[in-house]
């Protein structure tokens, strides 16, 4: 029986979850119908069946849930099973088409990849035409020929990029132990026969990577380590092949003067008795490339690590657009040099990665765009300022990552909730990811401190005074309870963590006098194997998450931005006149106080005009704590424009109050507001616009 990539999906949930998991979680986590569930269900029973693991159990009024003998074994038999036991998506039987074809070292016909993919033969044509039209974005070409088959065709540098690009597909960190075992597959050896490109040699590989982190003063991402250990190993199988890379000599002066340059020497003269092989200049350099474009945990050194000219350049980039990412989303970072800090440590890599080609990919980013659009759309706003000194567009893979990162410090705009206990994030997928998870947990919990986030192999090594860890993969449980959760957390992952997290805590509440009673109850009926365990799985059960139940969605542009909030004037005498007259609908109300509209005009005079967000438009605003009492928006239209310096950019007609509560209520409605700015028709009516009924009325058509 062969589990496909939805059921090995819903596999892996259900033991990570070590509770019982509602239809409703895995319809919502999954995007399908109930009845689809009890279809892949009856997969997976087969699976377990055929592997003598006990089925899958269904209570009606619960959910689903794994035996411990099951949920202990499971893991090891998916990380271990052998090729044909899973079934690709076409995504990933294309990648694997285009890895297999790159590292060829005899003739592939069709009959060779059909048995390779497991699919049939139509299935393998289609897919092999799917490939042919990918790999025009790399300008390579798919050829056949009656002698040698199958052949990838174009330059060598286009193919490494074609090489980076489809691992990605196949290579996630949860699928390493099942990689290894294609390994041989890939360079058409038997297990018994894999010589030179063992497993031994893999792992020497990644020590020789790791080494490298120690010269470099820093440390690269779980998932970094293993995809470039991975990728040498390919490319050094092409050098033996005599398929060589060549960089051009203008880049070498600038790769030359890098730390990375040296770190990538060693490295290549570890490669060189590692695999026997002469590894020419060329290939150091082309391994510096990688090493700069690599996703870093952390760095201790990272100005050091860029060329002066690239330093100077990127920390302006982050400068401007933490800058603009302040102005569109109308927020105030309080520890803005450590956010700068923060985000060049990501741009940095990025911004080699783009150069050279070897963008980042993930199939995170659908999920990152509907869950924080918002953010998602203030970062593209923002992008220009990297696309500028890139030249080139940046996908959006890479927005997603900054996107990440703002979305992770936009708690940082609001207060912080005190901790009772302690907690440690373990993510594989390096510090964007990290500080976004970071800051869903801090606002999920009300009695947590997390400490902070360290990878995978930093939890291997030292021991944490905390309470309970929570990761993002399965983690050998060392002395304290372990929870599995995703990197962006959906809403029922969010009610589930926080009933395993109440299940931990010894809080006196009223659900535990309800405990109280049912274990009453139960011991008057039954035997009770394990009090804690049951008393701790009954406190899970009937917990309800008020924070989850209480959320409310965030309000729309018309919402906030009422009729009586909106004037319309002839002329005001200057800008501080402007921002008192644009504020007093919402003073009037009681929305904001008088200390509000003193920080507004205060800003302007320490940092200028800064708030002018478009031609003609001005927003306003201060933090939260400077006298906001409610969320709210008013807006005041200039027949004759107001000047906010001796510039003409800075004549307003348009003067928007924005009165935030924190960094992230009101962006639901900033988006919308920036759309109607930005549509020349929509912008063009609103400047005509004579009453405060016409600028309303527009409002609602853009909500």
């Amino acid at each position: 029986m062969s589990l496909d990539q939805r059921s090995t999906a819903i596999l892996s949930h259900l033991v990570k979850a070590q509770t019982f998991v509602p239809v409703w979680e895995i319809t919502e986590k999954f995007h399908i119908s109930r009845r689809t569930i009890y279809y892949d269900i009856g997969k997976i029973n087969d699976w377990l069946q055929e592997n003598h693991l006990p089925a899958v159990k269904h209570v009606r009024s619960a959910g689903f849930i794994l035996e411990e003998e099951a949920a202990t074994q499971v893991p090891e038999k998916l990380g271990t099973l052998k090729t044909w036991h899973y079934e690709y998506s076409a995504k990933e039987r294309k990648a694997w088409l285009a890895i297999y074809l790159m590292a060829r070292d005899i003739p592939l016909f069709l009959e060779d990849l059909m048995e390779k993919i497991r699919v049939s033969r139509n299935t393998t044509i289609e897919d092999l035409k799917g490939l042919r039209l990918e790999l025009e974005r790399f300008d390579l070409t798919l050829e056949f020929n009656r002698k040698s088959g199958y052949v990838i065709l174009g330059k060598e540098d286009d193919k490494r990029k074609a090489i980076v690009h489809f691992l990605q597909h196949v290579l996630l960190d949860q699928n390493w132990q099942s990689f290894l075992a294609k390994i041989p597959l890939i360079f058409n050896k038997e297990a018994e026969h894999f010589d030179l490109f063992d497993f031994e040699k893999l792992k020497a590989v990644q020590h020789i990577i790791g080494e490298s982190e120690q010269e470099l003063n820093l440390q690269y991402t779980d998932e970094f380590l293993y995809s470039l250990a991975v990728r040498l190993l390919l490319f050094c199988r092409r050098v033996t092949d005599g398929k060589k890379i060549s960089v051009d000599p203008i880049e070498k002066d600038v790769l030359r003067e890098t730390k990375q340059y040296q770190a990538a020497g060693k490295i290549g003269e570890k490669l060189s008795v590692l695999f026997g092989i002469d590894f020419p200049e060329d290939e150091v350099f082309y391994i510096t490339k990688h090493l700069l474009s690599s996703r870093v945990q952390f760095s201790d050194e990272l100005q050091v690590t860029l060329h002066h000219s690239d330093a100077d350049i990127l920390a302006d980039v982050v400068t401007q657009m933490v800058t603009d990412f302040q102005k569109y989303a109308c927020v105030f970072f309080q520890n803005r040099k450590e956010i700068e800090k923060n985000l060049l440590l990501h741009v940095k890599p990025a911004y080699y990665r783009i150069i050279y080609g070897l963008e980042f990919e993930s199939d995170m980013t659908e999920s990152i765009k509907q869950k924080y659009e918002d953010i998602f759309l203030l970062t593209s706003k923002i992008i220009p300022h990297l696309e500028a000194v890139v030249g080139k567009k940046v996908n959006e893979h890479e927005i997603a990552l900054i996107a990440m990162h703002f979305g992770g410090w936009m708690q940082k705009a609001g207060a912080k909730p005190a901790g009772r206990k302690k907690a440690l994030l373990v993510c594989t997928n390096g510090v964007g990811t990290s500080r976004l998870l970071l800051h869903q947990l801090e606002g999920l919990f009300s009695t947590v401190d997390l400490i902070g986030s360290v990878s995978l192999r930093e939890y291997k090594k030292k021991h944490y005074d905390v309470d309970f860890i929570i990761s993002t993969i399965p983690l050998e449980e060392k002395d304290k309870p372990v929870f599995v959760v995703s990197p962006i957390l959906t809403e029922s992952e969010k009610e589930s963590l926080l009933k395993k997290v109440i299940g931990q805590s010894n809080t006196k509440s009223k659900q535990n006098s309800s405990i109280e009673v049912l274990m009453e109850i139960i011991q008057k009926h039954a035997n009770i194997v394990n009090t804690e365990g049951l008393q701790q799985e009954l406190k899970q059960y009937l917990y309800k998450p008020e924070k989850v139940v209480k959320e409310v969605g965030k309000p729309s542009l018309k919402e906030i931005l009422k009729k009586e909030h909106i004037q319309v004037k002839m002329e005001v005498p200057d800008w501080k006149e402007a921002i008192w007259a644009a504020a007093a609908p919402l003073r009037k109300h009681g929305f904001i106080t008088e200390d509000y509209v003193l920080a507004m005009i205060d800003n302007i005079v320490k940092m200028g005009p800064y708030i002018v967000i478009a031609p003609k438009v001005a927003i306003p605003h201060a933090r939260p704590e400077d006298g906001v009492i409610e969320l709210s928006m008013s807006l005041l239209k200039l027949t004759d424009a107001v000047h906010f310096s001796d510039q003409s950019i800075h004549d307003i007609h348009l003067v928007i109050v924005l009165a935030a509560i924190d960094g992230e209520t009101h962006l639901k409605a900033l988006s919308q507001l920036t759309d109607l700015l930005s549509n020349e028709k929509s912008f063009k009516e609103l400047m005509l616009a004579k009453t405060a009924e016409d600028i309303f009325e527009l409002i609602s058509q853009s909500s």
